[in-house]
């Protein structure tokens, strides 16, 4: 439960519209026999979709990507199809999470990620319209306004113990390309005066808090993960890529942190 007070999913929509998922072969047959018995039936009850929330990949894919894009191209209802224009037109809001491209799991090779899923409908949906998938929100690494939600709830339970609020962030994690990137543009946030921080995103920032205290956000890239030193290697020409410090693992990483906070004017990075 996420506030969302009207909700749907692909597959319900599916089951509104017969007629769009032609990945799956049974539902082909189960159509011809409903177009043969009874003609094309749709879900009269049926509401116009208002946005689309893409929290992580799905498990079908190819009807995901079809039936994402029949929504955006036809205002969230696909009872009512646009005539073809030429003119630019602006879909309904798409608000997505979780940009990594890959992530590391029992193979010797990462796994396709969310991002993978992203590039794949932003690819479909410029062929096949002519213009560029807009996103009304990004959240999730690398985008700045998860670091600061992070921030505000640390700082929520440090008060709630009766610790002081943070004024460091040390961010793990094992991706360079979406771990550090991030962590790194957040600290260049944290460098920018309270009432005009800007993201480098491009993406919406939280409005000033109390609960964001924090002036330096520290990136530590571990090696337990999509970043193995024997197999990759870093960017160094991209600085959003550069980590403050490269540790084996987390509790390395852990260490490194414990270490610096109580002997900081000894650290070796």
């Amino acid at each position: 439960r996420i506030g969302f007070k009207s909700i749907t999913t692909i597959e319900k929509v599916c089951e509104a519209f017969p007629e769009l998922d032609m990945v799956d072969h049974m539902n082909r047959a189960r159509l011809s026999e409903m177009i043969r018995t009874q003609g094309l039936v749709h879900d009269e009850n049926f509401r116009p979709i208002d946005a689309i929330v893409l929290l992580g990949e799905p498990i079908q894919w190819e009807r995901s990507l079809q039936v994402i894009i029949d929504l955006l191209l036809t205002d969230g209802n696909p009872a009512s199809v646009p005539e073809a224009s030429t003119i630019e037109h602006d879909h309904i809001p798409i608000i997505a999470c979780n940009r990594d491209l890959v992530f590391k799991a029992a193979a010797d090779l990462p796994r396709f990620g969310h991002g993978a899923f992203l590039t794949c409908l932003e690819t479909l949906y410029k062929s096949i319209s002519g213009n560029n998938l807009k996103y009304t929100a990004f959240v999730g690494k690398p985008y700045e306004i998860s670091f600061q939600y992070a921030e505000t709830i640390a700082n929520k339970i440090a008060l709630a113990n009766g610790q002081p609020k943070i004024d460091k962030v040390y961010f793990i994690g094992d991706n360079p390309d979406v771990d550090i990137v991030g962590a790194n543009m957040y600290n260049n946030v944290l460098q920018q005066a309270m009432n005009s921080k800007t993201s480098i995103t491009g993406y919406s920032l939280l409005p000033p808090s109390d609960l964001l205290s924090a002036a330096v956000c520290e990136s530590i890239l571990v090696c337990t993960g999509v970043y193995e030193p024997g197999k990759h290697k870093i960017d160094g020409k991209n600085p959003w890529k550069l980590p403050t410090t490269i540790k084996l693992n987390v509790l390395e990483a852990i260490k490194y942190v414990l270490f610096k906070e109580t002997c900081p004017s000894i650290v070796s990075c």
